[in-house]
């Protein structure tokens, strides 16, 4: 067989081998940032003297927070988008009247 050809699945092997290597590597530091992430949290919560079911309301009424934030910035963009489109639109009927 070709040795040039030999050579490059050789090389496709080890950089398929590194890849794996590298992607255990990725999921490993996921992890641990999740880990220290969570160990942050929970500390936070001890130093504020919280009960778990504290931190659970609070959790729950920052996100029920969030999505009327979301709502209204969705709401808003719509009134825009609409108030824009009847501006043009009363500018090609003047247009037309010309």
């Amino acid at each position: 067989m070709n040795e040039r050809i030999e050579r490059l699945r050789e090389e496709l092997e080890r950089a398929k081998k590194r890849k794996v290597e590298a992607d255990q590597r990725v999921k490993n530091c996921e992890t641990r940032l999740r880990e220290a992430e969570n160990n942050q949290f929970i500390s936070d919560m001890r130093k504020l003297d919280l009960r778990p079911e504290e931190v659970s309301r609070i959790l729950q009424k920052a996100l029920e927070e969030k999505k009327l934030e979301a709502a209204a910035s969705i709401f808003a963009t719509e009134v825009t988008t609409k108030d824009t489109y009847e501006d043009e639109e009363s500018e090609v009927l003047e247009d037309e009247e010309i």
